[in-house]
This record gives C-alpha cells, sequence and structure tokens, in this order.
C-alpha cells in the first residue's frame, strides 16, 4: 500500500522558501522492494522510494520542455539504421587509486588533441565539501568553444563522494541527473540514497554540474517574469488571435535568453558537455568513462559513448531517450507514456473512497479534461502572493508532475479535489516546488528552466512545418484529448534561437563501445518506456532491462530485480540477458 497521505512539501501549508532536498535522508531498507523478478511495492521500500520525487525534480526531463513551453520540432525522418553490433566486449574498467593525478603521458590521458593539452593536464585540487567533510569538492575549467581553445572558458563544479572501502575501489562513477539542468553536484551529495551501499562501496561517486549550469559558471537568461511567463501563457489557444499571442509570448522569451546569454548560451549543448566529461575522465584517472545517467542524462551518456565509443566503461541510462528520435516517434512514445501512467493513477483513485474523480473508471478521465476546460476559461483561485488565479499552464504542470511517482498520487488527488472546488493551492505547490519558485515570485538561480531553452534549442534540430505531421498531429489529439491539453499547442519554441540545432546521426550509435545497459519503467510519463526501448536498440552494443512499474527512474527506487541486475553490471561487469524484464 501506498501512504494515503501527500509529502509535506507537497502541500501549500509545506516549507515556504525553495523546494530543496531534506537535511538528512533516512538509510534505505535492506529488504526494499520484494523477491524475485517482480521486485515489490509494499511497506519496505518506503524508506527510500518516497523521496524519489525529489529527485525526479531535479531530473526533469525534456517531455517537461513540452508542457512548459508547448514544444514542438517539426522534423524529417531519420534515416536508416545500421545493423546492430553483437555485444562482445565485457566493457570492464580498469581499477585505479583514488590518488591519481595523471600527466599527459598517461594511460588516461592519451588520444587528446594537443591544442587542448592545457585542459587535460590540469590537476583537480580537491578539499572537503563545506557541508560534508567527508567529500571532496574542486573545479576544472573547459573551453566555451571547443574550436577555440585559447578563448574563453567555463569553470565546473565538482563533488566527490569517495568509495567507502578503498580496498574494493573500481574506479570513478561520473553521475547525471537530466533535467536538462539538474545538478550533478547535488545529485552526489545524496550518493548514498541514489546507490546501493555496495556501489558506493567500490566506486567514487562524481557528479559535476554541466557547463553553464547551477554552480558552473552559470548563464541565468531568463527573469522571474519570463519564467512566470512560460506558465501563465494559455498552452490551448482556441482561435488565431489566442495562438498569435502565444507565439508571441515564447518567442519573445527565446530572444530574451539569447540576448541575454549570449555566447556561453550559445555553447550549452550535450554534444560539448560530453566532450567535458572526457576531459574529467582523464582528470579523475580513468582509462574508461563508467557513468550514470537518469532521464536526459542518458542522452548525454549516448552522446558521450558515440563521440568516444573506445572510452566507455559501465554505462547505466536511466529511463532514457534516444539521440535518434523523430518528431514522429516522439509524439508516439508521450501518448504511451502519458496514457499508461494516468491509466495507473485513475485505477489506484477509484479504488479509493475519498477518489476526487469518483469510483467509475470509464469517466475519470473525462472529469479531468473537463476540469482543465473549466480552468482555461476562469482559472484556479489561490494563496499565493502574485499568483492570485492560476490557469491551465500551471495546472497541467502540476497534475504532470505527480505523475512522475506513483508516491504522489494522493497529492494529486488531493489537489485535483481541491481544483473541482475552484481552488489550486496543492497543485501550485507541487509545481512551484519543482521548479523552485517561492512565494515571493523569485525562482532559484539553479532551477532547471535557466538551462531548458540553450540546451534544448541546441540539441534539436528545427524544421519548417510538414503538412503530413501536422495532420497525424491533429488526429492524435482529437484521439487522446487529455494529452491534448496536457502538452498544448505543438510549435517549435526555439525558432528565434539565432544558433542552429543538432542534426540526429539517424545511424546506429557507439559502434565499438562495450555493452551500455538501458533501463526504464513500463509506465514512465516522462521518459516513456519506447525512448527507451529505442536507445536500446539504437546504440550498437545497448542491454535492455525493463521494470514494471510505475514512475521516472528505474535503479534503486523499490525493485529489488532491477537493482540487483545493476549492481552486478557496475560492480563485476556482468550485463543481464537483453530485453530481461523485472
Amino acid at each position: 500500500m501506498l501512504n494515503e497521505d501527500p509529502r509535506p512539501d507537497d502541500l501549500p501549508d509545506g516549507p515556504t522558501g525553495y523546494a530543496a532536498l531534506p537535511p538528512d535522508y533516512p538509510p534505505p531498507t535492506a529488504s526494499a522492494g520484494g523477491s524475485g523478478a517482480s521486485g515489490g511495492s509494499g511497506r519496505a521500500m518506503q524508506g527510500r522510494s518516497w523521496q524519489r520525487p525529489v529527485l525526479a525534480a531535479v531530473a526533469v526531463v525534456a517531455v517537461v520542455a513540452a508542457v512548459v513551453l508547448a514544444v514542438w520540432r517539426i522534423g524529417n525522418p531519420t534515416p536508416a539504421a545500421q545493423p546492430r553490433v553483437p555485444v562482445t566486449s565485457s566493457g570492464t574498467a580498469t581499477p585505479s587509486p583514488s590518488n591519481v593525478t595523471p600527466s599527459p603521458s598517461s594511460t588516461a590521458g592519451q588520444g587528446y588533441p594537443a591544442s587542448l593539452a592545457d585542459f587535460y593536464t590540469q590537476k583537480l585540487d580537491w578539499s572537503p565539501c563545506a557541508d560534508n567533510a567527508k567529500h571532496r569538492c574542486a573545479t576544472m575549467v573547459v573551453p566555451v568553444d571547443y574550436a577555440k581553445p585559447k578563448g574563453d572558458r567555463f569553470t565546473l563544479a565538482l563533488r566527490k563522494a569517495p568509495a567507502t572501502d578503498p580496498g574494493k575501489r573500481i574506479g570513478s562513477l561520473v553521475i547525471n541527473p537530466g533535467g536538462p539542468g539538474g545538478s550533478g553536484v547535488e545529485y552526489a551529495q545524496y550518493a548514498s540514497f541514489v546507490f546501493s551501499p555496495a556501489v558506493r562501496a567500490a566506486y567514487d561517486i562524481v557528479g559535476f554540474d554541466p557547463r553553464g549550469i547551477g554552480a558552473s559558471s552559470p548563464v541565468q537568461c531568463l527573469s522571474n517574469s519570463d519564467m512566470d511567463l512560460l506558465f501563465s501563457a494559455d498552452p490551448t489557444p482556441d482561435s488565431a488571435a489566442e495562438r498569435s499571442t502565444l507565439l508571441a509570448d515564447v518567442d519573445g522569451v527565446t530572444k530574451r535568453c539569447a540576448a541575454r546569454g549570449g555566447a556561453r548560451a550559445m555553447h550549452m549543448s550535450t554534444t560539448e558537455v560530453a566532450r567535458d566529461m572526457d576531459v574529467m575522465r582523464v582528470l579523475l584517472g580513468d582509462p574508461k568513462l563508467n557513468f550514470f545517467g537518469g532521464s536526459y542524462g542518458t542522452f548525454l551518456g549516448a552522446i558521450y559513448a558515440d563521440t568516444f565509443p573506445q572510452k566507455v566503461g559501465r554505462m547505466v541510462l536511466d529511463s532514457a531517450m534516444s539521440p535518434n528520435q523523430t518528431d514522429e516517434q516522439e509524439m508516439t512514445y508521450d501518448i504511451q507514456g502519458f496514457e499508461s501512467s494516468i491509466d495507473a493513477f485513475i485505477g489506484w483513485c477509484v479504488t479509493r473512497s475519498d477518489c476526487a474523480l469518483g469510483s467509475d473508471k470509464s469517466s475519470a478521465r473525462q472529469k479531468i479534461v473537463d476540469l482543465l476546460d473549466q480552468v482555461e476559461k476562469h482559472g484556479l483561485m489561490t494563496s499565493k502572493p502574485g499568483l492570485a488565479t492560476i490557469g491551465e499552464g500551471w495546472v497541467g504542470f502540476s497534475i504532470f508532475m505527480c505523475l512522475y511517482s506513483n508516491t504522489s498520487w494522493p497529492t494529486l488527488n488531493k489537489g485535483l479535489a481541491q481544483a473541482f472546488t475552484g481552488k489550486g493551492d496543492i497543485l501550485l505547490a507541487k509545481g512551484m516546488s519543482v521548479v523552485e519558485r517561492n512565494i515571493t515570485g523569485d525562482y532559484a538561480p539553479s532551477t532547471y528552466l535557466q538551462a531548458m531553452i540553450p540546451v534544448r534549442c541546441a540539441d534539436w534540430p528545427r524544421f519548417t512545418s510538414d503538412p503530413t505531421l501536422a495532420a497525424e498531429q491533429k488526429s492524435a489529439k482529437a484521439a487522446h484529448p487529455l494529452w491534448a491539453r496536457m502538452t498544448g499547442e505543438l510549435y517549435d519554441n526555439c525558432r528565434t534561437w539565432p544558433a542552429p540545432g543538432r542534426t540526429p546521426k539517424g545511424t546506429t550509435l557507439a559502434q565499438g563501445a562495450g555493452p551500455i545497459l538501458v533501463i526504464g519503467n513500463l509506465r514512465d510519463p516522462a521518459t516513456p518506456i519506447g525512448g527507451t526501448k529505442q536507445l536500446a536498440q539504437d546504440l550498437a552494443s545497448g542491454i535492455l532491462l525493463t521494470s514494471d512499474h510505475d514512475g521516472h527512474g528505474t535503479y534503486y527506487a523499490g525493485n529489488s530485480c532491477v537493482d540487483s541486475a545493476v549492481d552486478g553490471y557496475l560492480l563485476r561487469g556482468t550485463a543481464p540477458a537483453d530485453d530481461m524484464t523485472c
């Protein structure tokens, strides 16, 4: 049974400052999950799983951009993929001592261009972190533009949770929580919650804030009013005039972000972050990169593996999306992920005597559609200063975020019940906690929204409208009215961004890399299982592991079968059988 009460920080009488991870996590329970291949979802897992939504908020995936910004990219079909290469390498990482400072002639340092020697040979000066003397913090520098290494530089913030058993140390495990815009430094801060004791014993867990994000020379291109506008604009315009207003609002936000961000904002692509990670790998003294990426971090892992296939060690990509995804595929996956997640919530809700949607499963979905239609017309009243009334933007976003984990279902149920009375405090509190907006209207500098536009506009292609795809979109919206209201108007929010986006390869990725483990939940609203399966297929050596669970985030979230498989791979280099289900 799930806890029937909302999480305290989801409620309007909870913390009023910025959303933050609690200062102390309870230790993971030894018997979390169940036994056997099915994992478990009983109270044994509650010691660690109830806080997963907090990490999900850190690791907000790209699909949230579609909810917040009503993003849509019109693309061309992807070229046919090359045949997959059979997995032959064990992907074993070579143990390395924790105190190595590599030199230009070290094994780890071979292969970089001479023009980048200053970066690959710098020394990491680790010192105790201010908030935890057992952890080590450091900085490193990378060029803003790799084509101009003598020019401007980003300073990247790193945090290391050292291996708890030096005698078992394998090497470093670099981690990224996604976003784009999530803080890897914060992710590493809670390494004991995110990873099993066995993995913590064997690896230095190393998190970093990607270039332009968090504590890494942050590019803050959006004002508080810009970010509020993203939520206050009507995401489902009903007339040409309303659509014109929506496009003008978002185009204005994009232009202002580009102007304020300047040259640095033009160099926040995932491809450049992957190059930063290779510099980091050498500085950590690792011949190969061991990596755990969640959500949009899987995109980063895939790009790194494709750019440096011979440098891939043990890589786990959790809740994934493929850099090769076409717009048609993304739409299909989004619909599948959303529908499965909302169905799971409704199935849970209608069995309760206090379900806001009643007891009839067949009519529950339409009640949410009707609610959103009423919100579009009249809004919801709140007690928050500056947000006396909220519309579809905040409400749809908050509903969607409650689907990230079944532990937020009680919050969603109470939030919907309140919304039916015309009030939106509970839903607004949830949305504000995710984007780190406080009651005075200030967004935390670390909010992922600051990075969303520069990263997304660099990572994805932009094309003119395709009439065939537009017809498919119209048909999909008619067939899935709740998804259509949650997603909003479909358009390209990067059309006023002054730099081009990335062109997907459309071929098999990471030829020559060792086995890469790709995992995901069958009912994930944020990174739907279709995208996870595609990435496993697109990677030449991808191994797919699926979990028959709800929510966003698969490893160490309550399924002991998944945890055992991932730990076996990270600790011994033993990948599970391809297409295994837990």
